[in-house]
């Protein structure tokens, strides 16, 4: 299910050039551009000197530059946070903690190899923060305090992180898709499954958004606790602070910087009406709702769920993001319909809208895509079972095809002599019956011959079986290229060394006719038969009989009357042709020169 990370900078081009199925078929390496990947045996290689790479395009750098990236942001996050509780709440209540966002969304995309700069960040960031607490605290506690937080809020991304790609790659497995993943790679794992295009990891996303910042909590507040800092009747609330600040944090901010990988740009979207009206009428909303007021801040619901149908969960986390920052910015202000007398309920309530509006986002974008992907695949499913059917019936055609083409050459084989390779006696007396029908439907004259090789037994005693087969053969063509045409006239073997002409619409004169052409192309072949008379040569006995109109008997009789004129010319002495005489009921001899 995993493939392999490359193993030097010279391979990166492999990589990127690989497709990594993702949810909605995004191609995931083209957005892995920013950083090359790191290798433990790699680093080591470089740091030893045998690498061949310069310091600024080491792994080395781009691992320290990634993590000062996170530690500033880091800071920055903890200084918005921090300016909120200081100079607008009362209460010295924090509506959301910024940095919980940023940790689980850099430790999604690079894992654990963004852990120095989160721990950096969160020393450098907490320096100010832990400054204000009255009384200053010691500079043991300070230690103690740094090192607590330091290690909470490394947890908290590692745990919900963990959390969440068990489930996508418990997804993985499932649905057969291509994971890369490599414990010693700066992302970890390299391609990974939307995890907002499916309900059960939406899901795991907001446990693992739950139970992340349960435990940076305890071990935060606990650490307070046992410092003297927190009393002991303040831990819960002080700890369900703690929590609900992150929660909503991650829950809000994060899904923006996960979908962001997965987001595939299109030029027409920052052209399009729709996506226009969104931010116009979203502006309005939050305009009218936290600068003048009305309660109308639940419109934005129905717009958000328009943003989600047609532009995706990415855009979709950004209007949500925009919404309620500046929804707790106002807030913060002593503004809007979520303004109480007390801080505290200011902060639940604008939590509660925020928290809701986020999970009806992200779930209503799962849905839409889980029922997305269930068509991809039913359509998938389709179009495979029409291309198996397809092939099925290529498959089957083509059986047919060579069936039909085995019965052709089947019924070649049952009507063509093996031997003269002209049709045999079955051939013949099927086509004989066919041109009988036709010669009493039109009336019209039909002739058959019967030619038969004189002295053939005494040819094969003199040259042997296998000279006599070939002199068959070469009198079968000799036939053949006697008569009309192939396809009107045909010649079969008739058994032994005897053959018979069919002559459709030929009559006495026709038949004369193609009986000399017989005689003088015997004569022209001139086979040697001196089984006979040394200076001899082949030659045939016909047999010439005609029906005309009127002809009373049947088939069978001209048939019989071929074959006794054939007898005629024999006993005359062969080499000759007979017609038989109508006149008379005998077979009577017509003039021939032997």
């Amino acid at each position: 299910m995993s493939g392999a990370i490359p193993q030097s900078p010279r391979q990166i081009g492999t990589l990127k050039r690989r497709e990594i199925l993702g949810c909605g078929g995004s191609e995931i390496m083209n957005k892995q551009g920013y950083w090359f990947p790191i290798h433990r045996r790699e680093l080591v290689r470089w740091v030893k000197g045998s690498g061949s790479a310069s310091f600024l395009h080491s792994p080395l750098l781009h691992n320290i530059l990634l993590n000062l990236l996170v530690a500033l942001f880091y800071v920055v996050g903890i200084k918005l946070s921090d300016q909120l509780v200081s100079s607008l709440l009362p209460g010295r209540i924090a509506p959301v903690w910024f940095p919980s966002a940023l940790t689980f969304g850099v430790f999604f995309h690079f894992g654990h190899w963004v852990t120095p700069g989160i721990i950096l960040g969160s020393v450098l960031g907490l320096v100010s923060v832990l400054s204000t607490f009255d009384p200053p605290p010691s500079i043991a506690q300070f230690l103690v305090l740094e090192t607590a937080f330091a290690v909470a809020n490394t947890l908290q991304p590692f745990v919900g992180d963990f959390w969440l790609k068990n489930k996508l790659r418990s997804i993985a497995q499932k649905e057969s898709v291509t994971i890369i993943k490599d414990s010693e790679s700066i992302r970890e794992p390299l391609a990974i499954l939307n995890p907002f295009q499916r309900v059960s990891s939406t899901i795991a996303f907001v446990q693992g958004a739950v139970i992340g910042p349960f435990l940076s909590a305890v071990i935060g507040v606990t650490t307070l606790l046992l410092l003297g800092i927190v009393a002991r009747e303040n831990f819960f609330y002080s700890w369900i602070t703690w929590w609900s600040n992150s929660v909503l944090a991650i829950i809000v901010f994060t899904p923006v910087l996960i979908s962001i990988r997965f987001y595939r740009f299109r030029r027409h979207h920052l052209f399009n009406a729709k996506l226009v009206i969104s931010i116009v009428s979203t502006f309005l909303v939050w305009f009218l709702s936290f600068y003048q007021s009305y309660p109308i801040a639940y419109l934005f619901l129905p717009l958000i769920l328009f943003v989600v149908f047609h532009f995706g969960d990415f855009f979709a986390s950004i209007f949500v993001s925009l919404f309620a920052f500046f929804a707790i910015f106002t807030t913060a202000q002593g503004q809007g319909v979520f303004n109480y007398h007390s801080g505290n309920n200011s902060v639940i309530f604008l939590q509660m809208f925020t928290a809701a509006i986020s999970m009806t986002a992200l779930f209503f974008s799962a849905i839409i895509q889980e029922k997305k992907i269930a068509q991809q695949s039913l359509s998938q499913a389709v179009k495979s079972l029409e291309n198996e059917v397809q092939k099925r019936t290529d498959k089957l055609a083509a059986v047919n095809k060579s069936l039909e083409l085995a019965n052709v050459e089947l019924n070649k084989l049952a009507h063509i002599d093996g031997l003269t390779h002209i049709p045999n006696r079955r051939y013949f007396e099927q086509q004989f019956a066919e041109e009988w029908q036709i010669f009493l439907q039109r009336g019209k004259s039909l002739t058959v011959m019967m030619v038969d090789v004189d002295h053939f037994k005494l040819y094969n005693d003199h040259y042997g079986h296998g000279q006599g087969d070939i002199c068959l053969t070469e009198i079968a063509q000799i036939l053949q290229s006697c008569i009309r045409q192939p396809g009107c006239d045909f010649v079969a073997r008739y058994g032994g060394e005897e053959f018979a002409l069919v002559l459709p619409e030929v009559d006495h004169s026709g038949a004369i006719a193609i009986a000399e052409r017989i005689k003088i192309a015997l004569q022209t072949r001139n086979i040697p038969h001196q089984g006979v008379d040394l200076t001899g040569s082949v030659t045939c006995s016909i047999g010439i009989a005609v029906a005309h109109a009127g002809f009373v008997s049947g088939k069978e009789a001209l048939l019989k009357q071929a074959d006794q004129a054939l007898y005629g010319a024999k006993q005359a002495g062969r080499n000759q042709y007979f017609l038989f005489d109508h006149t008379d009921e005998g077979a009577n001899a017509v003039h021939c020169s032997s």
